[in-house]
């Protein structure tokens, strides 16, 4: 508390209490963050930096816990449509991708602080098992020791990289990972086709990328703590795809979760988040579809002034932080200085 003294010391202890926030207290209850975390797992590549290890994710979930107003994303929604004021330092947890480390780990974290949140899954995986695209690539030109040459034919033009040193290797993932995140999943799955034919796969360890089963899935909603929304089929770029094959994606993802789990699915988040994730009709097909609200990755706070689109809600990515870490990039959005347990 240093920073918050005053240097004269002939002043009273009355006049060396700490400085009062200077954000009024309506502006503290006008706006809710929405964290977003992919993974809790201890993996040996993740080129994406979307996991956390198991041990800072309690530690986070520990401090969010004991020291911010954690609540549901249904809570969040009635907010929203009633515009009713949150309580101060309101957050909501969401996880995207639905592999199975948020079943077997995270779960256990939560229910142990009873902290909500939503998993916004895709559905193709869980009917035919496999992996998404991004993690072959990783197996394939990441974690992968061959040496020699990947040729891939591509909107009919074939396309070389040297697969010679690490650096080749990085550098034709990067290139791969920037074409296939814009194509249509028959796309993707052609490219991929001939990635892993072209290649043997010789790595002394993959990561377990695997996402959830049906089974597993209904296991993960067990209990009420836990929401499911959806995320596309194919955790597919809906800004990559026409507008009917969007509607394709969107409504097949909530048809299967909503027949898998037996309740209605109305909350989504956009697969590769950016603001550019999605076109101008993409929101009209969410509400007609049945989504009520839907999360980006457009960095910021939800707000009730400012009237925050449901169907652009802005979220802030989790990196694999100690508890401090976590501690100053909350402090960004909440004034953080007082009354904190650790």
């Amino acid at each position: 508390m240093r920073e918050f003294l005053s240097r004269d010391s002939s002043k009273s202890s009355a006049d060396r209490r700490p400085v009062e926030s200077a954000v009024p207290r309506h502006l503290k209850t006008d706006t809710c963050l929405i964290l977003q975390y992919h993974r809790v797992a201890l993996l040996c590549y993740d080129p994406l930096q979307l996991a956390v290890e198991p041990y800072r994710f309690e530690r986070q979930m520990e401090y969010l816990a004991r020291n911010f107003n954690v609540i549901s994303i249904d809570r969040m929604k009635h907010h929203l449509e009633t515009s009713s004021p949150f309580r101060e330092k309101s957050v909501v947890v969401t996880f995207d991708g639905g592999y199975t480390d948020v079943l077997y780990t995270a779960k256990e974290v939560l229910e142990r602080y009873e902290v909500a949140a939503t998993i916004f899954a895709g559905s193709a995986n869980i009917m035919e098992g496999g992996q998404f695209w991004p993690k072959q690539l990783e197996d394939y030109l990441i974690a992968n020791q061959l040496e020699g040459q990947l040729e891939v034919e591509i909107d009919c033009r074939l396309r070389k990289w040297p697969l010679m040193t690490q650096l080749d290797k990085f550098r034709a993932y990067d290139d791969l990972y920037l074409i296939l995140s814009n194509k249509s999943p028959l796309e993707q799955r052609t490219i991929v086709e001939q990635i892993t034919q072209s290649l043997d796969l010789q790595a002394e360890e993959l990561d377990n990328h695997r996402t959830m089963s049906a089974q597993e899935l209904r296991k993960l909603a067990e209990g009420g703590l836990v929401t499911i929304g959806g995320h596309t089929h194919n955790c597919v770029k809906l800004s990559s795809l026409p507008k009917w094959q969007q509607v394709e994606e969107i409504s097949e993802n909530k048809n299967v979760l909503e027949e898998v789990l037996g309740r209605n699915i109305e909350y989504f988040s956009y697969p590769f988040g950016s603001e550019s994730c999605c076109r101008p009709e993409t929101v009209g097909i969410l509400e007609d579809i049945g989504f009520s609200l839907a999360c980006g990755n457009s960095y910021g706070m939800v707000s009730i002034s400012r009237e925050t689109s449901r169907y652009e809600l802005p979220r802030v990515k989790v990196g694999n932080w100690n508890q401090y870490t976590f501690y100053r990039f909350l402090k960004r959005f909440f004034d953080c200085n007082e009354g904190l347990t650790w």
